[in-house]
């Protein structure tokens, strides 16, 4: 008679939550950009990854670009991705708070746990230096003189910021005209520069260095103060249009993330945005710093939605 011996499998090793983050990263970090290479994000990304790698140790972090539906695509991906660590991504605020608010998606802000804000980039109006619109005063009047017929292209899906923005410039001056989502600085900006829209709102670092070749001629920033960047620039309220408006670009990881790596993640962004290093090559790169920790951008997050819930009460924007 043949014995069978019961073989018991040794219990799973469950390394406790200290020592889970210490054995982390054991692999590659995507971070997921929800727009197409050469965008203010997309530049954002690759100057914050580097840095960021080298206070993780000498983690590696890839860039990944996940373009389509105005960033629906990216966020979607990055609200789905395990929540181990190894995906984090940047969300644009109010962009991504103005679509949850006007239909259904497969996330919301507390799909997200928040690692920090990075940038706040102001949005401008611009057309090419050979438009006939030489001021925000001209293009305006001309918008007024006949409702509807120049088209402002946007970088984003309806509800961005500067389509927000454009409708509250439209309410305060009488001006009316057609708006083009574009879903994307870079195809937006080639479609201006080839003279296929007439004129279009994105960032201001996405558009300075083209305004300084000659290229663009940038009508107004919608900023409180002038931008250093763009000195000569007048403000929109300088201009008697009183818009403020931008893009915030910050750092999240899909919730559910093991609280030891998300300090991990945390103290990393902080540690590289104090680098002197990157602060050095952030303003060669035109990101525009406005740095907010992770409860204070957590809780930006929550009054970004209060503020579109109330816009979108009172003036739906579709």
């Amino acid at each position: 008679m043949i014995r069978r011996r019961t073989l018991l499998a040794a219990p799973a090793l469950v390394l406790p939550a200290a020592a889970r983050a210490q054995a982390w990263p054991a692999r590659p970090i995507s971070m997921i950009v929800a727009f197409g290479a050469g965008g203010g994000t997309d530049v954002a990304a690759r100057s914050i990854a580097r840095f960021m790698e080298k206070h993780l140790g000498g983690a590696s972090i890839g860039v990944v670009n996940r373009p389509g539906a105005g960033g629906e695509v990216g966020w979607t991906a990055l609200a789905q991705a395990a929540p181990d660590g190894y995906t984090i991504g940047f969300i644009n605020v109010p962009a991504i708070v103005a679509m949850t608010v006007e239909k259904q998606t497969r996330f919301t802000i507390d799909s997200f746990a928040p690692i920090g804000n990075i940038a706040y980039d102001p949005a401008i109006l611009c057309v090419r230096s050979d438009s006939p619109y030489a001021s925000l005063g001209a293009f305006i009047q001309a918008a007024k003189a006949e409702p509807g017929r120049i088209t402002v292209g946007t970088s984003g899906a309806p509800g961005n910021s500067e389509h927000l923005a454009l409708l509250v410039m439209q309410r305060l001056t009488g001006a009316r005209i057609n708006h083009a989502p574009f879903g994307g600085t870079a195809p937006l900006r080639t479609a201006l520069l080839g003279g296929h829209v007439p004129a279009a709102t994105f960032n201001l670092s996405e558009g300075v260095d083209q305004a300084a070749e000659g290229n663009l001629r940038i009508l107004g920033v919608m900023s409180v103060e002038r931008e250093a960047m763009a000195p000569d620039v007048p403000t929109f309220r300088e201009q008697g249009v009183d818009v403020v408006a931008g893009s915030s670009r910050g750092l999240v990881a899909p919730k559910g993330v093991d609280a030891a790596i998300l300090a991990r993640l945390q103290d990393a962004l902080a540690r590289a945005i104090n680098d002197p290093e990157y602060r050095e090559a952030a303003i060669k790169a035109k990101v525009p710093l406005r740095y907010m920790p992770a409860e204070e951008y957590g809780a930006f997050l929550k009054k970004t939605l209060e503020e579109m819930r109330a816009i979108w009460a009172a003036t739906p924007w579709r």
